[in-house]
């Protein structure tokens, strides 16, 4: 049989509980936006007619190659049935099947061109696949989606420069006039103590007068 005194310490406890339990820990994937400097790698995809807004993300630290920065960046990419990730097929699930099946190589007219680029300089079109290319500390990967005239066009850089935005620095907050600390749950879980307190008395008084 559960009496009062148990009943009355597991409510306190779940009260307890709520009031110290701790936040979940936040994700380790990239982040939205150009990273800070010394921050990571930004990583830049430009969808070109494919419909989507540019892209913009920070793979933190130096991803091990390309691959890994879009990986790292939180960025999907999908590579062909017969090359794998060597061949960039797709970019967060562009283009589709309609445009593109992902069998082997991608057509000479429909494909992510790869670019790289210091921080506030120029795109360079890369000389090497992603799966070997090493990004550049602080530096910026580009994927563009390429649909020359002909095989023998060179595809246009992404649209959106490699330079990182300026960040204002925030006015200093006014001066906190109280405490974090949850003082109303608190003074809640005291007023609850005494009145069970107060209530434990009251049942051991009527038991003895009966």
């Amino acid at each position: 049989m559960i009496t009062l005194p148990s009943r009355f310490a597991a409510v306190c406890v779940l009260l307890l509980a709520t009031c110290f339990a701790g936040a979940s820990p936040a994700s380790a994937t990239g982040t939205d936006g150009a990273c800070p400097a010394g921050g990571g790698v930004t990583v830049v995809v430009d969808f070109g007619d494919l419909g989507s807004q540019p892209l913009v993300r920070c793979a933190p630290g130096t991803p091990a190659n390309g691959v890994a920065a879009l990986q790292d960046a939180g960025i999907e990419v999908a590579g062909s049935q017969k090359y794998g990730l060597a061949v960039a097929c797709r970019i967060e699930g562009k283009p589709g099947p309609d445009v593109e099946s992902c069998a082997g190589m991608p057509s000479a007219t429909a494909y992510w061109s790869y670019w790289h680029a210091a921080a506030g300089g120029a795109w360079e079109s890369s000389q090497e696949g992603a799966q070997t290319s090493k990004p550049t500390p602080g530096g910026f990967e580009g994927w563009a989606f390429a649909r020359p005239k002909s095989a023998n066009d060179m595809p246009t850089p992404p649209r959106v420069a490699p330079v990182r935005q300026a960040v204002s620095t925030p006015a200093p907050a006014p001066a906190a006039t109280g405490s974090s600390f949850p003082w109303g749950l608190v003074i809640g879980i005291v007023a609850i103590l005494l009145v069970g307190g107060a209530a434990l008395v009251v049942a051991r008084r009527r038991r003895r007068d009966q």
